[in-house]
């Protein structure tokens, strides 16, 4: 594996802008958006294979 190498400052500087406009991009929207274009019945679904994954887990004595 090789060293290492700081960046330069101003080309650190620009990754870092970078990234705060991608985070606000997707950020502030969060699971309202995710979830707007899709049926209750889909959410039920997916909830239920949810509770189910959860159960299962708990049930083989995992956490995390």
């Amino acid at each position: 594996m090789s060293p290492r190498r700081k960046l330069d400052p101003a080309v650190l500087a620009e990754f870092q802008r970078l990234g705060r406009i991608g985070g606000k991009k997707g950020g502030p929207k969060g699971g309202v958006a995710r979830w707007a274009n899709v049926s209750a019945k889909e959410r039920t679904a997916h909830a239920r294979r949810a509770v189910a994954a959860r159960e299962a887990k708990r049930k083989k004595g995992t956490k995390g």
